[in-house]
């Protein structure tokens, strides 16, 4: 090659290496090192599409585990020690339970617990948490709570989502309740 002097155009293909060839093991085919780059940039996007899909996957786990973490934590809330299901257990579960709505403590803590359920409602109407484990966690309160609801509460549009809410869960809870025991071991998951 000549010195180019200064200025001078560069020929069309010039600043481009000429390939390099390599011979195949096992055979007189000669591969390239174009051919290599395109073998490389094949087995990069493969490698980058399987990163991305077990990325995906792992962020799919940690939402799902995220919003059952809470729906436990409401939960636990509606349970919490001096709320109103708690201070009432006994009563709830035998079906006794008659609100006094002269008691301002008690209907404070009645209207703190359907606060609570509205956390549920909210979480269940996004899908976050699947409609079996909410049935399974909290279904059984479900109708006691709705019958302590006066007809005031009811028509109320400030309760609407937590009684809605109490409402459908008490109609999955009853067809939950027809399945046979192998039928539900399947939610348990």
């Amino acid at each position: 090659m000549g010195h180019r002097p200064a200025g001078a155009p560069v020929p069309a293909g010039a600043l481009t290496a000429p390939a390099r060839r390599f011979r195949r093991t096992g055979g007189d085919d000669i591969v390239t090192s174009s051919e290599l780059r395109d073998y490389a940039t094949v087995i990069a996007a493969t490698v980058a599409v399987l990163v991305f899909v077990v990325n995906s996957l792992s962020m799919m786990r940690n939402r799902r585990i995220e919003n059952l973490s809470r729906f436990n934590q409401a939960h636990q809330w509606l349970f919490a020690e001096r709320g109103y299901i708690a201070r009432n257990l006994p009563a709830i579960e035998a079906g006794t339970l008659q609100r006094d709505h002269r008691d301002v403590e008690m209907e404070a803590r009645f209207h703190l617990m359907l606060l609570d359920v509205e956390r549920l409602a909210i979480l269940a109407n996004n899908k976050a948490v699947p409609r079996h484990t909410q049935v399974y966690m909290f279904g059984a309160y479900a109708r006691k709570l709705l019958n302590l609801a006066t007809e005031e509460e009811r028509n109320n549009m400030s309760w609407e989502l937590a009684l809605g809410y109490l409402d459908g869960l008490d109609r999955d809870t009853d067809a939950y309740k027809g399945l046979t025991r192998a039928e539900r071991e399947r939610f348990w998951r």
